[in-house]
């Protein structure tokens, strides 16, 4: 049943059981609640929906309640039970090498360094301007799934066409939905785009990475770039990252706090992923406005606030619900290079798979990248969804336009 539905029907069951159960509140129909000689109140939902509630239990419909995702590796720790599953997918590949992998293991050396930095490139632009990073997921650990994906390939034809500057994907199945098998897929559509203008989008793994064998799987699945979680790997960050690069990888840090963006430097990372996110629990560390659809506080105090504390001459990129063109403008004029967008963008993309026959389908995505990297103004541009209940900056102005 649809959620909406099923929502609805609680609430009219709800509304029934009042009416018909004597005591406080109940509503009384010809001055007395309907009670048969059995002395318990009289149902009088439809037999559908009575038949409908016996089936799923005496507490009623439960719409959308699934299992909390990732139920074993929240309950206490979310970074630590992470970990720990990511610990027992290890032991797995050591044992059963998958093809590929044991000989690029074996051929690991200095010399396999990327040489022309493809994804540094693609995210360093001109001042005043921001790139766009898509992330390919349709899970999370507190959401759990959220849309209906498209396949890995027609996402990643999307996000070429939309602009984006490189193609994230996430390879763990249980945590996010997709996995090194979809990377493939999302890197031989970029191939076919060699000779092309613009130039094929690098793709990059995300996932909790302990051990060189992972960053080998993922250089054999077509990745041309790792993200490595500062916060899980700790002072072993350089340990990894040199592995990465004698891969033939480049790499990306997420941090999350000031001491982890110096462990990130002293081991000589040049992309610094900063994340809006605590990785014990998997809430935000600076919250989001659910109106406004931007941080409760000005961005300096926010934990983007640490994009001042990366080296000079390296990347910065912005991580964890940013969703909104505004959030991506006040990035851009804080000085980072690159947003990576999630849940916004898959969402988008679930809407350019709907059709009919009077409305065609459309790249919704296109139209967001586009919004996030247009050089508007935070004080006078469109500023959000915010913009449609009258507040945030440039409201007035947007106030019955149709804006994305």
């Amino acid at each position: 049943i649809p959620r909406t539905r099923v929502s609805a029907l609680n609430r009219w069951g709800d509304a029934v059981r009042e009416d018909s159960v004597p005591g406080a509140g109940a509503r009384r129909i010809g001055g007395n609640p309907r009670v048969p000689a059995h002395g318990r109140p009289e149902d009088r939902r439809p037999l559908a929906v009575q038949a409908l509630l016996r089936k799923v239990g005496a507490d009623g419909l439960q719409p959308a309640q699934q299992p909390p995702a990732m139920s074993l590796r929240m309950s206490e720790n979310v970074l630590e039970g992470m970990v720990a599953s990511k610990q027992k997918v290890i032991d797995e590949l050591k044992a059963n090498p998958p093809p590929g992998v044991a000989e690029r293991l074996e051929a690991m050396s200095e010399a396999n360094k990327p040489k022309k930095q493809p994804i540094f490139k693609a995210l360093k632009k001109p001042k005043g301007t921001i790139t766009v990073m898509p992330q390919m997921k349709f899970k999370t650990p507190k959401l759990g799934k959220f849309c209906e994906p498209p396949e890995a390939d027609i996402l990643s034809s999307h996000y070429y066409e939309a602009g984006a500057a490189a193609i994230t994907c996430t390879t763990d199945e249980e945590l996010f939905g997709f996995t090194l098998k979809d990377l493939a897929t999302a890197k031989q559509v970029q191939d076919k785009k060699k000779g092309e203008f613009p130039s094929p989008l690098p793709v990059l793994a995300y996932d909790v990475m302990l051990d060189p064998i992972q960053l080998a799987e993922a250089a054999e699945a077509g990745a041309q770039g790792v993200f490595l979680n500062v916060a899980a790997l700790g002072e072993r960050t350089k340990e990894m990252g040199q592995a990465a690069e004698q891969l033939g990888l480049e790499w990306i840090a997420e941090v999350h706090s000031e001491e982890e963006i110096q462990t990130a430097a002293d081991a000589e990372c040049k992309i610094f992923g900063i994340c809006n996110r605590d990785m014990a629990t998997w809430d935000l560390i600076s919250p989001v406005d659910a109106v406004l659809r931007d941080w409760t506080t000005p961005i300096e105090e926010t934990v983007f606030a640490l994009g001042d504390k990366v080296p000079a001459g390296c990347l910065k990129v912005a991580m964890g619900n940013v969703n909104e063109t505004l959030m991506a403008w006040k990035l851009r004029d804080a000085g980072y290079n690159c947003v990576m967008i999630g849940e916004t963008l898959m969402r988008g993309s679930e809407m350019r798979m709907a059709s009919g026959p009077y409305q065609s389908a459309y790249n919704e995505a296109k139209g967001l990248i586009k919004a996030f990297r247009s050089k508007g103004s935070v004080k006078y541009g469109p500023s959000s969804t915010a913009s449609f209940y009258g507040k945030g900056e440039g409201a007035k102005e947007t106030l019955g336009i149709m804006s994305m």
